[in-house]
């Protein structure tokens, strides 16, 4: 029996389809975070961050991002308790978390995760909150730390 092209482009759209699904499925399902670029290995917050308190986040709420990490002024003052840190990599499958400053939470656009202003899971498919990091402060110097 033949086939003519459109049974032969519906079984294999059909069967792609089903692939596709399938590594979805399967990548959705990681509770363990992967470095971006497809490794395997657990994704490191970077320590070591400096933040110049003097020109950077110097209201309350304001926030930076970079290198891998989120610092949130929470308080005045320049003392440790005036600051929250988190790594930014999701905890579900190592995607960008982003905080939004409007209502100080976290947010996973890669599969919708959500973290409240302490960095405790909201809504998964997370299975945990976000990992939380050490502040140091020396004069109007903030720096990070795992």
């Amino acid at each position: 029996m033949e086939m003519n092209r459109e049974e032969f482009l519906n079984k294999l759209t059909g069967g792609l389809a089903a692939t596709c699904v399938a590594c979805l499925a399967a990548a959705c399902s990681q509770d363990e975070p992967v470095t971006p670029g497809g490794g395997n290995g657990p994704i490191v917050p970077l320590s070591g961050l400096t933040v110049n308190l003097a020109t950077e986040i110097r209201n309350v709420n304001e926030f930076i991002a970079k290198s891998g990490v989120i610092v949130i002024r929470t308080a005045t003052g320049n003392t440790t308790a005036s600051f929250l840190a988190f790594s930014s990599s999701c905890p579900h499958a190592g995607a960008t978390v982003e905080y939004n400053s409007s209502t100080s939470s976290f947010f996973c656009a890669a599969h919708g995760s959500s973290f409240s202003s302490n960095g405790s899971l909201v809504q998964g498919p997370a299975t945990k909150g976000l990992t939380k990091l050490s502040v140091d402060i020396t004069g109007t110097t903030l720096t990070v730390r795992s």
